[in-house]
């Protein structure tokens, strides 16, 4: 998205105008330098990735290291994880300043942070934002363990402008299946009589909001541990360039060696037209082309 020397300069910039800034910030006031922060980090690893074929160096990057040195302090649960994995040997650790609810644990394994709770685990990639780790009751709803994060970021299709799409996790440890799935489907701004499409093994339920140019799409499935929603959001054009990561978040929790998935909640799918957009849902987080 942004070149690469823009990336070094920019940084530079946008490092001194936080140190300035940043006792000043507020929980709303800071949305806007975490959102452009991540837009540094998701352009410097993609050229990180054309240019080594990792995501992870393999040798200290002081760019990366200035990045994540910022992101816990924005409010990215993680953040001072990855800073203390990519931060050079004299520096000292980060402390967390974003604590994990007692529910979750948060942690990294190579080049993916992993979020667990007792019940399921997902891996997801450490230069995404994580900004949303909860666990409550739903307004007059059920028991929810909730996670929010947003991708990478991609151009619109309309325009020139570029967003992050977004993943949304809710997880209802105890709650009856049906009700579960129905409550959060509403929320997500569907109807129950919906059709749902299949792309390839998963099924999904999918909309457009013709106002917003945005995609909804949502995937649900029971097992063993409790019952699962897992929503995906995009603007038109970043939906599309961040939808195989839907995928592999969704496979990620539903691989999870103590999760044996029931089949998806609702009507039989509509199989997917040949030749129709959607990434397999084998693909991986690097596929050919480039990293997305």
């Amino acid at each position: 998205m942004y070149e690469p020397a823009y990336v070094a300069v920019d940084l530079a910039r946008f490092n001194n105008w936080l140190n300035a800034n940043y006792p000043k910030l507020d929980v709303e006031t800071m949305k806007g330098p975490r959102e452009h922060l991540y837009y540094l980090i998701d352009s410097h690893v993609k050229h990180t990735y054309a240019r080594e074929q990792v995501v992870l160096p393999k040798e200290h990057d002081g760019l990366l290291e200035i990045m994540f040195s910022w992101a816990e302090r924005l409010g990215v649960f993680g953040g001072s994880v990855v800073y203390n994995a990519v931060k050079s040997k004299d520096r000292d650790p980060q402390q967390p300043l974003m604590p994990i609810p007692s529910q979750f644990k948060l942690g990294m394994q190579g080049d993916m942070l992993v979020l667990s709770s007792a019940h399921w685990s997902a891996q997801i990639p450490y230069y995404f934002m994580i900004w949303n780790i909860q666990e409550s009751d739903a307004i007059n709803g059920p028991r929810t363990q909730l996670v929010t994060l947003s991708t990478g970021a991609a151009h619109h299709t309309s325009n020139a402008e570029h967003s992050q799409a977004t993943l949304m996790l809710l997880f209802g440890p105890d709650s009856e299946t049906a009700g579960f799935t129905e409550y959060y489907a509403r929320k997500l701004g569907f109807s129950l009589d919906e059709r749902p499409v299949s792309d390839g093994p998963l099924v999904t339920y999918r909309r457009h909001d013709d106002t917003q140019s945005l995609w909804i799409e949502y995937a649900a499935w029971s097992a063993t541990e409790g019952h699962f929603v897992v929503a995906y959001m995009g603007i038109d054009g970043t939906y599309e360039w961040n939808r195989p990561h839907f995928f592999d978040f969704v496979r990620t929790l539903r691989d999870w060696p103590q999760s044996r998935s029931l089949p998806n909640i609702g009507a039989a799918a509509e199989p997917r037209q040949e030749g129709s957009e959607g990434p397999s849902p084998e693909r991986g987080m690097r596929p050919a082309g480039g990293l997305r």
